[in-house]
């Protein structure tokens, strides 16, 4: 099974990242992490590419799939693991 990639936007002190972090990390998830703290051209990109001013904001294969809460619905709905690991 291949993984898609995963990309996570997140702020030192936002425990929200470090809950959808600890998420990733609880699955064995390979991620890139990007930290956007006071980097104001990533934050604009990142309103501009989701509609939200709030970190954490995941992507997997390429695609915003929201933060935190919007992962671990997914997780409890069993549908992560399918954008984690899609069919080829």
């Amino acid at each position: 099974m291949t993984a898609a990639p995963v990309k996570i936007y997140v702020t030192a002190y936002c425990p929200y990242c470090h809950a959808a972090l600890r998420l990733l990390d609880d699955k064995g998830v390979t991620y890139e992490r990007v930290d956007v703290d006071g980097d104001r051209a990533a934050r604009a990109w990142l309103r501009d590419e989701t509609g939200q001013s709030t970190v954490a904001q995941v992507f997997i294969g390429g695609r915003s799939v929201g933060g935190y809460s919007d992962i671990a619905a997914l997780d409890r709905r069993g549908e992560l693991d399918n954008l984690l690991h899609p069919p080829t």
